[in-house]
């Protein structure tokens, strides 16, 4: 009989972002959220930087996940959730582009797989 009844995978983590890493110790679970955008923003270190970026969103879109982490004069990381519906996606994006934050998709993420996304989304 086996100690281990239950397949684990194993995952090299050492090239993956800090927030990747970070959410090991954050996440209360797996979360079903709909239409949900996972991307981490590049924010500059200037006061209103928060305030242009919520300005910038749609009031039709909800966020559902903040996490800032200050990176002193360079800027701060932050992965943000956002629920955009399907048709409103190309809108974000163009949003997005236009902030002048440099930012990019966690989606294909393997941690957010792993931790927080369901196991039945794709």
């Amino acid at each position: 009989m086996s100690f281990w009844p239950f397949c684990i995978k194993m995952m090299y983590c050492m090239s993956l972002s800090y927030h990747s890493l970070n959410v090991y110790f954050q996440i209360g679970g797996r979360s079903e959220v709909k239409d949900e955008l996972v991307y981490r923003f590049i924010f500059p270190e200037r006061p209103g930087a928060l305030m242009n970026f919520l300005d910038t969103l749609s009031p039709r879109w909800n966020i559902s996940l903040f996490h800032y982490r200050a990176q002193g004069e360079t800027g701060a990381n932050v992965l943000v959730g956002i629920q955009v519906p399907p048709e409103d996606v190309d809108e974000f994006r163009s949003r997005a582009d236009n902030l002048g934050y440099e930012y990019m998709s966690e989606m294909n993420n393997e941690i957010y797989h792993l931790l927080l996304r369901s196991p039945n989304k794709v």
